[in-house]
């Protein structure tokens, strides 16, 4: 009897410590899960860029994108009324994106008509069979999300718009897409802002990113950068007032304006302006022997030159600059940064998010 009692007794201490391994086994595979999912909420800020796709386009001479996790092809586009997409999905682009491991989100534009725009968002069954279609396209090429581009719509569509937000993030979370959607900066124009209920939207959508540039415009009556740093954290400012900042990601130019100024008269008048890389305007710089001084009111290197009388003046986009917005980025705990757009940048633009974001891309 005493046998039976001890061997009872060491069975009972065995299953208690076997049960209390399988415990800790347990444990420490909840707490490395935790660990993880803590270190994926909490890393290094998303950097994604659009791709302008083209019939001409090379994907395999593109050179290394630094920590670019997320890539942003202008692929879908509202065609008619009707709600009908104009689809230019390209295979070969999803190929290169797959073999360098980048996310894809397909953009999504509304051909910037406003017309056709209205013909669509105003219509329950038109504007639903729109989403459905690129939610369609986005599962059916195996896409991680879309960005939705709505630009040049009138306030007046503003609810419908959000409507359409709201319809379509229930289609895209059903089928585990990732939405984000474009803003402009807060300001009074009917087409170009208030349009967009903004804390509406983010309430939607897993990410809003602000296009945080065309502070001055191609046909801007006065000279000035296309995205002054003061403009752009003031215009963060007032975002973050309506938008999470784990969900704002900043828009950004690789690009710039050259503005040809009269200054004979009593008031300078801007004559025409072109937009151009970061590559050529720094040659611009150098074939015309520009002045370059640093704007303080902009954050900015500034050139100037003079040619037959009248005054060139462009507000460079360079590393310095660069720098300055992925500070932004960090100093307001946003969501990451996306560059407007690829092949317009320079190559140190890589290097130096790389230095600023580390490599969570395709880089060596």
């Amino acid at each position: 009897m005493n046998s039976r009692k001890q061997v009872r007794a060491s069975l009972v201490i065995i299953l208690a410590v076997a049960g209390f391994l399988i415990f800790l086994s347990l444990f420490g595979r909840l707490f490395d899960s935790g660990e993880e999912e803590s270190s994926h909420l909490e890393g290094d800020p998303l950097v994604m860029i659009w791709e302008l796709v083209g019939p001409d386009i090379d994907y395999n001479l593109i050179g290394d994108l630094g920590p670019v996790q997320i890539v942003v092809p202008t692929w879908f586009h509202l065609a008619d009324s009707l709600g009908s997409v104009r689809n230019d999905f390209d295979p070969h682009y999803l190929q290169w994106a797959r073999e360098r491991e980048y996310q894809v989100w397909a953009l999504v534009t509304n051909s910037f008509d406003p017309d056709l725009t209205a013909a669509v968002l105003s219509d329950d069954q038109n504007r639903r069979f729109f989403a459905e279609t690129i939610v369609s396209l986005a599962v059916e090429h195996n896409l991680e999300g879309l960005n939705i581009d709505f630009e040049n719509f009138h306030y007046d569509y503003r609810d419908n718009f959000t409507s359409f937000i709201v319809e379509l993030a229930e289609l895209c979370r059903a089928e585990n897409l990732i939405l984000s959607v474009d803003v402009t900066m807060l300001s009074g124009s009917e087409y170009w802002s208030m349009g967009y209920d903004r804390a509406a939207l983010a309430a939607e959508a897993d990410f809003i990113i602000v296009m945080a540039y065309d502070e001055h415009w191609a046909s801007s009556p006065v000279a000035g950068s296309v995205a002054s740093l003061p403009w752009v954290e003031a215009g963060l400012q007032q975002l973050l007032n309506e938008i999470p900042p784990e969900k704002l990601i900043l828009g950004v130019p690789f690009y710039t304006r050259l503005f040809v100024i009269d200054e004979t008269g009593a008031t300078p008048q801007v004559v025409n302006s072109w937009s151009y890389s970061m590559m050529r305007a720094a040659e611009i710089v150098a074939e015309n022997e520009a002045i370059i001084t640093f704007d303080d009111q902009a954050g900015q290197y500034l050139a100037v030159y003079e040619k037959e009388g009248l005054t060139y003046k462009m507000w460079l986009e360079d590393s310095v600059s660069m720098r300055r917005r992925l500070e932004l980025v960090k100093k307001y705990n946003l969501a990451g940064l996306a560059g407007w757009r690829r092949g317009l940048e320079t190559p140190e633009i890589w290097e130096l998010m790389e230095d600023y974001f580390g490599c969570s891309g395709s880089c060596e």
